[in-house]
């Protein structure tokens, strides 16, 4: 949280950026470079691992997606045991790899698999994507093979799940049972987005959509008057809405689950992808290529390393949408000609720019609620009842109503849950006391 609160703050260090034929010059803000909880640079990494995975992992071969889903009754359980997200991914593994060795005893599978905890709502939704669509032979030759069916792969990762949950006390014998039972138990598999061999692109985009981070600044809506957080995205079928609406408490608690654990890993490389094999083809080139060599003892340099001065210019260009080492006013080439950590000399210089603008280092003690301002609670009757948005009374004023107007799937009263309202979002608008 802190490196976030601290992230483009020229207050807590910056770069000075200078062209040498005009003379001019600007600061540019350290960022954070935090994962999943600040979505701007969380996405510098999504467009710098579609580069690198390219570059270095994915063969010039069609990819295929498979996505691997949980019915809502386990995903908790996955909640408070992240741990077990790594077993989820092992069981898709060997379900492919035993379909692939069926089709083609003597090849080799080439698997990515990524774990993704959030959906459209930020609600925790645990699921997996891989990527795979075909097997390497020993002589390095790839075999691209049928999609294995939906069905079949969801009833065999169904039937896995429940019995890893039941060999671990997470589940009763009694409630996999009436699971297995069910027509429809909430497992599937879908496999109809595929890449073609010469798609490049299209697999540079695959990739980053599978280490996207769960929000998006744009569909977020801060209210700094009541302190609530407004997200708006598609329409959820099991939700009947397409929005959250919540404190800012609670909505930085929802997406503190999507953060994974130190040392966790969210993406697995399996077969002819995995870190071990790729080590091992490096190695026969880097072998050859020195072998080759007219000056005995220089090293070689390898192509990862030739293409990685370009790769960081594409990067930047990438997220900004403009050349930040462009001037903008000569349109010639701008360079770092310092970088600024140092508390005093950071003072001292955003003084003289008239920037220095700290925020107060310590915040005072807790206001007594009977002196907040009017309309700063949340002004719902309740939150709608879901696995993410816990069930509270209303906290407004008694003696008023509010009523919110927005866009949501139309459901017959007779279906809805109870203890669940149909609330909808757009402005606030506070009734006349009836």
């Amino acid at each position: 949280m802190p490196f976030f609160i601290a992230c483009g703050d020229p207050h807590h260090g910056f770069a000075r950026i200078y062209c040498d034929a005009c003379g001019h010059d600007y600061l540019l803000a350290f960022s954070c470079k935090t994962r999943y909880f600040c979505p701007s640079c969380h996405q510098k990494r999504v467009l710098l691992y579609g580069e690198w995975v390219e570059e270095n992992v994915l063969a010039p071969v069609p990819h295929r997606q498979y996505v691997f889903t949980l019915p809502r009754l386990v995903r908790h359980i996955f909640a408070r045991r992240r741990i077990w997200l790594g077993e989820l991914c092992r069981i898709a593994e060997r379900l492919l790899s035993h379909s692939y060795a069926e089709a083609l005893p003597r090849g080799r599978p080439a698997l990515i698999l990524f774990v993704q905890t959030f959906g459209d709502l930020i609600n925790f939704n645990p699921h997996l994507h891989v990527l795979a669509d075909g097997a390497f032979l020993p002589d390095g030759r790839f075999v691209a093979l049928p999609p294995v069916p939906g069905s079949l792969l969801a009833e065999g990762f169904r039937r896995a799940v429940l019995g890893f949950l039941v060999k671990n006390e997470a589940l009763s014998e009694e409630l996999r049972s009436r699971m297995l039972a069910w027509r429809h138990g909430g497992f599937s598999a879908h496999n109809e987005v595929r890449v073609v061999a010469d798609d490049a692109e299209g697999r540079k985009k695959l990739a980053g959509y599978m280490l996207r981070a769960p929000m998006c600044l744009e569909k977020m809506t801060y209210d700094a008057a009541t302190g609530t957080v407004i997200y708006r995205s598609k329409m959820h079928a099991g939700l009947k809405r397409n929005f959250q609406v919540m404190p800012g408490a609670a909505w930085l608690e929802l997406l503190c689950k999507h953060i994974p654990d130190r040392y966790e890993h969210l993406v697995r490389y399996v077969g002819r992808y995995s870190n071990r094999a790729r080590g091992e083809r490096a190695k026969k080139v880097f072998t050859q290529a020195r072998a080759a060599l007219a000056v005995p003892g220089e090293e070689p340099v390898s192509e990862s390393a030739a293409r990685a001065k370009t790769a960081w210019a594409r990067l930047i260009r990438k997220v900004y949408e403009a050349d930040p080492l462009e001037c903008p006013k000569c349109k010639g080439p701008m360079r770092v000609i310092a970088l600024i950590d140092d508390s005093g000399v950071i003072r001292r210089i955003l003084e003289h720019l008239g920037l220095w603008t700290p925020l107060p280092s310590e915040r005072s003690p807790p206001v007594d609620p009977a002196s907040w301002p009017p309309y700063a609670s949340l002004p719902l009757t309740r939150f709608p009842t879901s696995p993410d948005l816990p069930h509270k009374e209303n906290a407004s004023e008694p003696g008023s109503r509010h009523r919110l107007t927005c866009r949501t799937k139309k459901t017959p009263r007779s279906s809805r849950g109870a203890g669940q309202s149909l609330l909808c979002f757009g402005a606030w608008n506070k009734l006349p006391g009836n």
